[in-house]
């Protein structure tokens, strides 16, 4: 078991600052001698190319050894161009570049891809979208690190055509397609739900329909 490491959804966390870096590394501490498995980290936003990140993710690894170190992820830059195009209209990164994505995984066990809030207005695109993001993310993290899809249980998006458009059902059968395109088996792939204690008993039927059973 791991906990779930990330700053207040009402608040910010700056790990450009030494100090909050620290204290990051003071709860990981504290958590391993609690005896729990490894720890997951979940801080938004991390900009592509944030070298600070790194060097938590370096430094959470000299503490916790060979436990597991997991960590949620942007967006993999789907397009080239579309970092940068979306960054001037939004004022921030969006996605990572797929070269920082592979080295952020390079860092760590397990990487959990946020594949929602995607904004697409439509199923089958949203779908497609997926089947993109895992097939890029297969290619850029190695076989014996895990890759988890993020799978959309929640219902309060910004936007109405989003809550239409992006499903448990979605994720999975993009999940499912992109290892299909992959063409090599893969044990340490998976779909998770975000957030599980949101999560419908509808969004419970479609992870066992479309992933588990399907």
């Amino acid at each position: 078991m791991s906990p779930w490491l990330g700053q207040k959804v009402d608040g910010t966390l700056n790990l450009d600052d030494p100090a909050a870096r620290q204290r990051v590394l003071d709860g990981v501490r504290t958590i391993m001698t609690l005896g729990f498995d490894g720890v997951h980290y979940n801080f938004e936003p991390i900009g592509s190319g944030d070298t600070d990140f790194l060097d938590l993710l370096t430094k959470t690894r000299a503490i916790i050894g060979n436990a597991l170190l997991s960590t949620s992820t942007p967006q993999i830059e789907p397009f080239p161009l579309t970092r940068s195009a979306v960054r001037a209209v939004i004022g921030r990164d969006k996605y990572w570049s797929p070269d920082y994505f592979r080295q952020v995984a390079a860092l760590t066990d397990q990487v959990a891809i946020m594949t929602y809030d995607t904004y697409l207005p439509f199923k089958g695109t949203y779908g497609g979208y997926v089947v993109r993001q895992g097939t890029m993310a297969l290619e850029l993290v190695p076989e014996e690190k895990t890759v988890l899809i993020g799978a959309p249980a929640y219902h309060d998006h910004s936007f109405s055509w989003v809550d239409e458009s992006e499903s448990v059902a979605g994720a999975a059968q993009g999940a499912r397609l992109a290892l299909t395109s992959h063409g090599v088996p893969r044990e340490r792939f998976g779909l998770a739900l975000y957030v599980d204690f949101a999560a419908t008993e509808e969004d419970w039927e479609e992870y066992d329909r479309f992933w588990l059973h399907p």
